[in-house]
């Protein structure tokens, strides 16, 4: 009877312990804070990376191990619990998983890919000048240009030494798979190609601090557009200087660019920054509204007017209530 316990019990540790998979499917774990063994485990168990979350909490309590360590861990379905247990004790932290926010342009993700060892920034920054080197990749690219817009904000599992060609062509595919392939049919209703619609995308994403301002912000630029109106979007300057600030001097609206969008009407040649999908949304629904200015308030929300007497009373009401006003 004690060899049938002894055998049921190790039987049942074996398979409680063993991988959920034989697949290889990494997954990347990014603990913001120190964890409990409990917490950690309850996250492994809900992304069915283990089988058994008080197995491995017992496991890492037998160990010491009293908290995990906030970092970047990668884990697959293929591993078992013991194998992941050791990556959390050992702190083994994953140097594989790089994350492109969203507003990014192509040198702000060249530098991050540089500097995570992916690949050099001047290789990636020359790749991106050739798009239709990139035609098989299943996505609308321009003829010439630049990638700039078409590189998907996520974050990408491309270890050191990927090389920019790789980094490239897992962006655009995720361009493709979350962008491309589910609103392709409603860019094409609204007679819009994917090139215009990351052009305002990115113009949203550089002007817009919260979600809740990205449709009206939307709607402001199809209405000058319908007007005739040049867009006057701050973002676009700078772009176009090749330079980022906080404020933009009258001097910088006189700067001479395709992108200047105070001396030039219509959209500029292309995208500004690389958009997330909140910002395409509303670039492909925008708020039915006739506004036609904004200006920034200090809580990062935007005040909306019809007129341009109402714009400038905004801006003197904004101004008064900011704490820096004079």
């Amino acid at each position: 009877m004690l060899l049938l316990g002894v055998g049921g019990l190790a039987g049942w540790l074996y398979r409680e312990t063993r991988p959920v998979s034989n697949r290889f499917l990494p997954q990347l774990v990014r603990v913001r804070q120190p964890l409990t063994p409990d917490a950690i485990a309850q996250r492994l168990a809900q992304q069915k990376l283990i089988r058994n979350p008080r197995l491995l909490r017992l496991y890492l309590h037998w160990r010491g191990k009293r908290r995990i360590a906030p970092g970047d861990y990668e884990f697959s379905p293929n591993q078992s619990l013991l194998e992941i247990a050791h990556i959390l004790i050992e702190e083994r932290f994953t140097p594989n998983w790089v994350t492109i926010p969203e507003g990014w342009n192509r040198f702000r993700i060249a530098q991050r890919l540089q500097e995570r060892g992916v690949a050099s920034a001047s290789e990636f920054l020359d790749l991106c000048r050739q798009p239709q080197r990139f035609h098989d990749v299943g996505l609308p690219l321009p003829t010439n240009g630049t990638l700039e817009g078409y590189l998907f904000p996520s974050t990408y599992r491309l270890p050191p030494g990927s090389g920019a060609e790789t980094a490239i062509r897992t962006m655009l595919d995720a361009t493709r798979r979350y962008v491309y392939l589910p609103y392709r049919e409603q860019m094409a209703k609204r007679g819009q190609s994917l090139h215009e619609v990351l052009t305002i995308a990115s113009m949203i994403e550089k002007e817009a601090l919260h979600d809740a301002d990205r449709p009206l912000i939307a709607a402001v630029i199809y209405n000058r557009l319908k007007k005739g109106m040049p867009l006057q979007i701050d973002a676009t300057v700078l772009y176009g200087m090749g330079k980022w600030k906080s404020r933009v001097l009258y001097r910088d609206l006189q700067h001479p660019s395709p992108y200047n969008t105070y001396r030039r009407k219509g959209l500029p040649p292309g995208p500004i920054a690389n958009p997330g999908l909140a910002s395409i949304r509303a670039a492909l629904n925008p708020a039915a509204v006739d506004y036609l200015f904004y200006v920034a308030q200090a809580d990062g929300y935007h005040r909306f007017t019809r007129t341009y007497e109402e714009h400038l009373q905004a801006i003197h009401e904004v101004r008064a209530a900011s704490p820096t006003s004079p």
